[in-house]
């Protein structure tokens, strides 16, 4: 029962600090770059994927949401320029999204408006152990779970 109830207490406490983050995170990125928080991240995994682009059904798996959140995102960021949608030749069903070159500079101008809020809102209450040891704890929960 103790450990159970840790963790629930573990699960909380990710939880309140993803909240407190990810909105200081999504008023920055509204007023700076005029991107939501979901809108940077489609960016930015397009930005790691090999040749900028993934299929629609990976950013929707990597997201954790609906295919229809995921499409509606990419038609968002289509229409602002930031990504384009390609088809695959042999199975018109795969789409795929791939990043524009002012999805590039988008991303690039959001660059900056995260390190200052992961300094305030997070790193600074932890030390470079507690970091190295909860990158690799969440890493751990991310690979028993794929």
């Amino acid at each position: 029962m103790e450990g159970r109830d840790e963790a629930m207490a573990a699960m909380q406490a990710l939880l309140d600090t993803h909240r407190v983050v990810a909105d200081a995170i999504e008023r920055r990125l509204r007023a700076e770059v005029g991107l939501s928080l979901a809108q940077w991240d489609v960016l930015y995994r397009l930005d790691q994927a090999p040749a900028g682009r993934l299929r629609m059904v990976d950013i929707t798996r990597q997201l954790c949401v609906s295919k229809s959140g995921v499409t509606q995102l990419v038609d968002r960021l289509e229409r602002a320029g930031l990504v384009a949608r390609e088809f695959s030749a042999s199975d018109r069903r795969l789409t795929y999204a791939t990043l524009t070159e002012r999805g590039t500079e988008a991303l690039r101008r959001a660059g900056p408006v995260w390190v200052p809020i992961v300094e305030r809102h997070f790193a600074r209450h932890l030390s470079a152990d507690d970091l190295g040891c909860l990158r690799q704890a969440l890493a751990r929960v991310v690979a028993g779970n794929t």
